[in-house]
């Protein structure tokens, strides 16, 4: 029985962003095809009608994560130093270290993304380009705002590697910091000195 194509393309979107949540919490080299697919209610046969494997659904779940995450920044107005600083305070939080199934794609899938084929880094790269043409726009300078990228990321891939919250929130408390630095530095004055939320 043929479903229509919007149906079709429902039920592609379903199985990314939930594919997607399992991946980032137990990682996606180590997710099969028939736990990928589960996790949308769907049977691995349903998946291959979707995707030809799994290099293609690793594709897709970057390209949808990382516009999602692109959509998001993109309604801070530019410059507004607040709501850019609100924004990566969120991301810098234990809140987001112990949900990675909620949070970025970047801290739990780039390193499978290394190890992925190149028409998938291709689409990371487009993707993560695009990302940070909006950041660098919301920032004012695109070199910060790589900066600030890998000190985001950076800090969340090794707080989720800690035992203790003391330990967690002393790396995000000095990113965090690390990231008004880099902000203040654009307007040439101190940064001010905040812990944030944990």
């Amino acid at each position: 029985m043929r479903h229509p194509p919007e149906q079709k393309s429902r039920s592609r979107e379903k199985l990314v962003r939930a594919s997607a949540s399992l991946a980032k919490q137990q990682g996606f080299a180590g997710s099969g095809v028939d736990a990928l697919a589960s996790a949308a209610g769907f049977t691995s046969g349903a998946f291959y009608r979707h995707f030809e494997g799994k290099d293609e659904l690793l594709s897709s779940i970057v390209e949808t994560e990382l516009e999602a995450t692109r959509a998001r920044f993109a309604t801070i107005e530019p410059r507004d130093e607040a709501q850019l600083l609100h924004a990566l305070d969120a991301y810098l939080s234990l809140a987001h270290v112990r949900h990675p199934e909620a949070g970025c794609v970047l801290p739990p899938l780039a390193s499978e993304v290394g190890r992925a084929p190149d028409e998938t880094k291709k689409v990371f790269e487009r993707a993560l380009s695009e990302l940070m043409a909006v950041l660098s726009e919301k920032v004012g300078d695109s070199s910060v705002a790589f900066a600030i990228l890998n000190q985001c990321v950076g800090a969340v891939m090794i707080a989720r590697g800690l035992a203790t919250d003391n330990a967690k929130h002393e790396v995000l408390a000095a990113a965090r910091q690390s990231v008004r630095q880099g902000i203040a530095s654009l307007r040439g004055v101190p940064p001010p000195r905040t812990q944030g939320p944990g």
